[in-house]
């Protein structure tokens, strides 16, 4: 598959968004680090970033959590049993991406990450 500037550009602009999301409490830790996870690949940043890593590890560790459209599946008791562990995980995701969400966004607006035209 070939990578076009408009779908590099188009990952990194959802990459900005999910952690701007997460800081502004409009998007869960764990709901933006799945979204990060999925837009890297077509992002072109390298897969061995510090401030990527963290998302990776929270997405692996809360994976089988329902979020968003999946917890249409879920029988509303199963989701109310299981939500001290959501929150247990999200407070967790929170407190360990939070430092790597201030760092993309200082890296997006600086330009050091390039989300305009190259």
């Amino acid at each position: 598959m070939s990578w076009n500037e408009s779908e590099i550009l188009q990952a990194r602009h959802a990459i900005f968004d999910a952690a701007q999301g997460m800081l502004a409490g409009r998007l869960t830790y764990i709901e933006g680090a799945r979204k990060i996870v999925a837009a890297w690949w077509e992002s072109k940043l390298d897969e061995r970033d510090a401030d990527f890593l963290p998302f990776l590890g929270i997405g692996s560790e809360t994976e089988a959590l329902p979020f968003g459209k999946m917890r249409t599946y879920w029988q509303p008791a199963a989701l109310d049993a299981l939500q001290p562990e959501i929150d247990r995980m999200e407070a967790w995701a929170r407190r360990f991406g939070e430092p790597h969400c201030r760092n993309l966004v200082a890296r997006f607006s600086s330009g050091q990450i390039e989300i305009e035209k190259f």
